[in-house]
This record gives structure tokens, sequence and C-alpha cells, in this order.
């Protein structure tokens, strides 16, 4: 029934038992900048001079290091204070009333709070793909699966529970969890315990032992010095023997470092009174090369930490956060998604063809994991792979560590252009809604006309000489071989002859299509009647993930794509600058920081799969 991850983690590690040091954890850290203004009363000066620079600065960023503040002013992009699902939705139509479940819906729902199933079809709530609203009781089926504490929830997936508690039933969020355990082994530094090296037999102190005596060989229990003292002068049992050096283990009388029995690391973020989690920077470090290249911009501590390389660790982590392949925190963000995309008819799936963002002529390759699309109703369509949309768009970055560099700002405007590039990727496919894709060089003259300089040795330089002589072919075209029957009796199969390069070299043609031919290209969840579109995007960092809307207008959009300015100004005069709401960071291992996480998603997919027929209202969801 399930498909359970090949790659887990879970079980191979005891947290009880020592081994050795793992990497030393890394603080978690975000973006942090202060935005330029944007230009709201105007067209921004580098529009209004008749060719767009936003295409030639994006075609000279050679490197990261390339991408600055000119970059997010040429965007002119209004950046709002982070807020939550409330604020998110506030500027939505009903958004944040209708749509986003209350904090009630968290809560283990009772007869009364039920509503009786409707028998009338005019009140039946229905979403933009003719499926019911889902009420209030899948809502919490699902997010009572989130209240697991992580732990319990690791050792069900091990089968390690014990008889003192009923075993957990993992079904809509399973795939979460196993990702989630994943991600466990390279973050959750809670039961970290470095152990110091064990003391082993004393050994003298070298340097006191040669400034007080020659060196001595050893035979047989004796010491020699110029061959003879071993006769002379032997060691006997009453002497008191020399002070021995201290060595490491027994030095290390303190006992091991403090530990957290609960929670995860959260390093650097907002620490409170009542978390009982060490810092990260409080951890030791191992003294041994990194395992990443990366890792040598890690952030250093002022202090020297202790040398615990040599001695032994217990506790969950095999690794730190840098150090986790990419692909553990796709797994975990989308299997969080997907059971609140189910409810609502809608499955992730990413691009088919590789996303790219259209600045005129330019290609820009842009990041974007995964994207929420509605299915087709029709059920041929949808065996033939077909998909409406798209609704939202996940993306998750590797970066970790911000401002370990010394230049925050750079780390945090290189971020969000990336999280800007794939919001504006969504808003150009959702704006192909109702149009035709024109392909590169589509009715150029270099598409249309053949051309050749009419030098020697042909149009691509392999024509015969004139005086050779052409080998004929040994089946003529009436020779009874050439008999389709014959042939496939022969073995050989009816096929269509593979082009020579030369032949493919004379094809004349338009550039390679860019949009997928089994996409039906939709707005989902946009007001029909209004210019401006409300793009989702889900981001990913750490184990943290934040949600973006990105307000834009039709005009802005082609003005990106094909580089020229509405031939009527809009209406709106702020056409030209979009508006950037995003919620804070919620950390998937914690609880409460989930479960308010998938509330917002349920709230936010609700909101762009409601129904906008004609003759009727808005589909809302029932009011908790």
């Amino acid at each position: 029934m399930f498909n359970f991850s090949g790659g887990l983690l879970a079980g191979q590690h005891d947290s009880k038992k020592e081994r050795t040091p793992p990497s030393r954890p890394i603080p978690v850290t975000f973006p942090s900048i202060t935005p330029p203004e944007p230009t709201l009363e105007k067209l921004p000066p580098p529009w209004s001079e008749g060719t767009s620079r936003i295409p030639t600065h994006f075609l000279n960023l050679k490197k990261p290091s390339d991408v600055n503040l000119e970059t997010l002013g040429l965007l002119n992009v209004l950046f709002e204070p982070q807020g939550d699902f409330e604020t998110l939705l506030a500027s939505s139509p009903n958004g944040a009333e209708s749509y986003l479940p209350k904090k009630s819906w968290l809560e283990r729902p009772t007869q009364t709070d039920v509503e009786p199933p409707s028998t009338s079809e005019s009140s039946i709530k229905l979403l933009s793909n003719g499926r019911r609203v889902p009420d209030r009781n899948e809502f919490y089926l699902r997010a009572k699966e989130l209240y697991f504490k992580n732990e319990d929830a690791f050792s069900n997936l091990t089968r390690k529970s014990t008889a003192e508690k009923v075993p957990l039933r993992l079904a809509h969020f399973r795939r979460f969890w196993e990702g989630l355990d994943n991600m466990a082994y390279y973050w959750d530094n809670s039961l970290d315990e470095y152990l110091p090296p064990k003391p082993g037999p004393a050994q003298p102190n070298k340097s006191e032992e040669e400034s007080t005596n020659p060196p001595r060989n050893t035979i047989n229990g004796s010491t020699i010095s110029n061959g003879a003292e071993a006769h002379s002068n032997p060691v006997t049992p009453d002497e008191e023997p020399r002070k021995k050096a201290r060595t490491a283990g027994e030095v290390s009388e303190t006992p091991a470092l403090p530990t957290s029995t609960t929670g995860c690391a959260t390093g650097i973020v907002e620490p409170t009174s009542s978390t009982s989690i060490s810092s990260s920077q409080a951890l030791p470090a191992r003294l041994a090369p990194p395992k990443v290249p990366w890792a040598v911009n890690m952030r250093q501590t002022s202090e020297k930490p202790p040398d615990f390389s040599n001695g032994s660790y217990r506790g969950y982590r095999i690794g730190n956060g840098a150090e986790m392949p990419d692909q553990y925190r796709l797994d975990c963000v989308r299997s969080f998604l997907e059971p609140v995309a189910w409810a609502f008819g809608v499955t992730f799936v990413p691009h088919r063809r590789p996303p790219i963002l259209c600045l005129e002529h330019v290609r820009f390759p842009v990041r974007m994991n995964s994207v929420a699309w509605r299915g087709p109703a029709d059920r041929l369509k949808a065996r033939q792979g077909f998909l409406e949309g798209p609704l939202l768009g996940i993306q998750c970055r590797p970066d970790t560590d911000f401002g370990s560099t010394g230049n925050l700002e750079a780390d945090s405007v290189l971020d969000i252009v990336r999280e800007l590039g794939g919001m504006l990727l969504l808003a150009q496919e959702r704006d192909r809604e109702g149009r035709t894709e024109k392909r590169a060089g589509d009715g150029k003259w270099w598409t249309t006309q053949h051309r050749w300089g009419g030098g020697p040795g042909g149009e691509v330089g392999e024509g015969l000489n004139p005086n050779s002589s052409i080998p004929e072919d040994p089946i003529s075209p009436t020779s009874p071989l050439d008999d389709k029957s014959v042939r496939q009796r022969a073995g050989f199969k009816d096929r269509r002859p593979r082009a020579s390069p030369a032949e493919i070299w004379k094809v004349i043609r338009s550039g390679n299509p860019i949009w997928d031919p089994k996409i039906v290209y939709e707005a989902i969840g946009k007001d029909k009647a209004s210019d401006w579109d409300e793009v989702f995007m889900v981001s990913s960092l750490n184990h943290h993930i934040s949600i973006l809307k990105l307000r834009v207008h039709r005009s802005y959009i082609r003005y990106l794509t094909e580089g020229t300015l509405p031939d009527e100004t809009p209406s709106d005069a702020r056409w030209f600058s979009p508006v950037l709401t995003r919620t804070r960071w919620y950390d998937l291992f914690s609880i409460d920081d989930r479960t308010e996480a998938m509330r917002g998603m349920w709230g936010v997919i609700g909101y762009l799969m409601r129904s906008q027929q004609k003759g009727k209202a808005d589909a809302v969801m029932a009011e908790g």
C-alpha cells in the first residue's frame, strides 16, 4: 500500500551506543537583508530608457557573487514584513476568513462540531475540479499524525516500540516521518554527547625523563645505559617510581557535555529560556578534515574547542546539516505537502522539461524542485499524463550557515533572487493560459530560407567528385528482394531510415519548444476579472519551510517575457511593482510549527482550488 523509501536510515545507529564522533553541528541561520526601495510612482529609470537592462544584466551574471542589490532593484519588487498565514491571505478575497481553517480544527471534533451531510445538490460545496470540499474530519484525520513525538514515530518506523506503548498508526504522513528521520540523522543534536578519550596505561613524560637521565634501552624488564648499567644499578620494587605525566584521560575529570532529550537543534535562532536544547556552537568540534568542499566556510568559534577526535560519541547524528544529501530535504517537504494536496485532488510532479525563466531573448535556468498540478477531469487525458496548472511550487536549497563568509547581505541577496526566479517562472507559466507558444525564430528569414554561398564541395562539404564513379545499389527498386513480405521474413524491420548528419543540417525550422505539450496551462485560483495574479511557493532551508506569495500584474510578466511596455497604461498605477509576502520559517521538527504549517497550507490550497463558476458563490469551508 505504501511506497517505502529505499534510503531510510532508521535503525542503522543506536543513539545510546558509543561510536566515532560525527562532524561538528552547524548553526541554523536564515537570509536577512534590507531590500532596496522600489519605484512606486513612475516607471523605474532603467525601464523608461527604451531598452531594458534586465536581460543584459542577467546575461552578464557569470558567477553567484555577481548577484547583488542592483539585481533586486531592476526587478522592482516590494518586500513586505514577515507575517502569519492570516496576513498572507489577508489581501485575497475572503482568503483568511473562509478558506483558512480555524485553530480549533486542530482539536478532535465532537458530534456537535460535525455538520450533517447535505442532501440538496445546491448546498454541496465543490472545488474547481468538481470534487467536494474536504471537511473538518478529513483535516483532523491528517493533522493528528503530526502530533506524534519525533522519537515515538522514529521508533515506530523501526518496529522498536515497547509493549507499554500502543504502536502509532502512520498512514497519510508515513513518508513524511521517513524523510524527517533521515534529516534528523544530520540535524538533531538534542542527544549529542561527546565523550573524551578513555584513559590508557600511564606513560612517563618524555621531556622530563630526558632532562634528568640519559637515554636508556629496555631489555627483559631492566634498563641499561652505556651497556653496563643493567648490572650495576638494577631497578628494585622498593624504589619510588617517577612522577607520571597527566594523560588526557586524567585531565578530563569533568562530566560529559550537557545534553537535551527533547526537540531538535535550532542553533542560534531565537533561543528562549524554556528551551533545553544546547547551542550548536557550544558543542566541541571534531578535529578532522571537512567531508564536503563547502565545509571550509563554516563558522569558527573564537576559542579552540577540545580535541575529542580520538574519543567517542553517543547521540543521533551521523553528520551535520551541510553534509546531508539535498534529496532528503526535498523528500521530506514534498511528503509533508502531499497528504494536504491529495485531499483537494492535487498532485506534485516535477517539470518534465528544464525550468527556464524567459527574459526576452535570454533563457535563464532557475531552481524548481516540484510543482503542484491539478489532474484533468477527462480520464483519458489523465492516463496520457496531461496536467493542469501550475498551482504552486516547491523550492528546496542546500545552502546553510548564511554569513559564514563574512558577508551576510551577499548570501541573502543570492538566496532571495533564487526564490524570485522560481516564482516568476510560475507566474509566466500561469500567464500562458489561452495562448500558444511562439518558438524562437518563428517567422524569421533564417528559419524559412535555404542559404549557401555556392562554394565547391556542396552545401555541407560532402559533394562527390564528378569524375568518380558512383556504385550502384545492389538492390534495385525492381528487385524482388525489395518486397516487404520478403524483407520481413528475412528478419528485417520495416523502419524509417535514419537521417544522416548532412540531411539534419539541411532542415530549416524554428528553435525547440519550451512549453510542455501535455500541460494545459491555466492560472488556477486567479480572479478572472483582475489582471493581478497570486503566485504561491513553498521555500525550504535547513529543516524549515516558509510560504511565499507574489502578487504580480499581467503587464509586468509580459514585459519580462517580451520586453515591450503595454500600449495602454494599466488602470493600476503600480503594475510595475510586484508585492512579495512571506510567512516566518516553520521548523518541521517542532510539533507546533508543523501543525501550524499544515493548517496554513490547507487554507492556501483550498483558496486556489475554490470554485469560480458563474452564478454560484465561491466555495467556502465548513465553519469550525
